[in-house]
């Protein structure tokens, strides 16, 4: 079950208006709480939704309830949710295969069968309006880098590949919940979930992906070091 949670603001993106009628995909929420992981023994993927202004232009933010991993999107038109569920689904799947092939976790064939599983697991999504003060707070701040990105380099991302490198920036920040002890890294988090329960993840391979994460980040930061 693939649920986006969707603030007021974006409610009214999806919305649209025609002969005084509104057309709108929201529907009553499919689980009783926005932090179900799963309902009526189906895996439940939760996401927060919300809608900015970025020099006038519409921004999508998405935001994994658990994980805090986002993505942004600002090429779509208003009331167009299912231009927004291809674009998801897309650009989410991407993202983790970039991820599995650099880390050689996996290769294009399992990629495809996670996909499939995917599609499978979450077949109908729901969008419906309700929020999370602690994730939306992860979210307002996500859209406090991304509209200064677009203030320091004077354009928005030009495809689907500069998005998904903002995306890659952003999720690489640390966060923290309530729920987690400790800071984490939202992209690491991501992955790691996405492999569990896409591709049966066991313990020694998680705790090897967590291996990886450390050494990718030293690396990058020995750059920054000498840079």
């Amino acid at each position: 079950m693939l649920v986006f949670n969707c603030t007021k603001a974006a409610v009214e993106f999806f919305t649209l208006t025609r002969k005084g009628e509104k057309i709108s995909p929201l529907e009553s929420a499919p689980t009783p709480l926005i932090t179900d992981t799963t309902h009526n023994e189906h895996m439940v993927s939760q996401w927060l939704v919300h809608t900015i202004k970025v020099q006038r232009k519409s921004v999508l933010i998405a935001m994994h309830i658990h994980t805090r991993y986002a993505m942004v999107f600002c090429e779509i038109k208003k009331g167009n949710w299912q231009a927004f569920l291809s674009m998801f689904i897309e650009r989410l799947f991407n993202n983790m295969q970039f991820l599995g092939e650099k880390f050689e976790m996996c290769d294009k064939a399992s990629f495809e069968h996670m996909l499939k599983r995917f599609l499978k697991m979450h077949s109908k999504p729901y969008f419906c309006q309700r929020g999370d003060r602690s994730v939306q707070r992860h979210i307002n701040d996500v859209a406090w880098h991304f509209d200064y990105h677009v203030y320091e380099i004077d354009e928005f991302p030009k495809d689907r590949e500069q998005a998904a490198s903002f995306d890659k920036w952003v999720n690489s920040l640390l966060r923290n919940t309530k729920q987690s002890k400790d800071y984490f890294h939202p992209e690491e988090a991501m992955f790691i979930e996405w492999m569990q329960r896409y591709q049966q993840l066991d313990a020694d391979n998680e705790q090897l992906i967590r291996q990886y994460f450390s050494a990718l980040r030293r690396h990058v930061f020995n750059i920054d070091d000498r840079t």
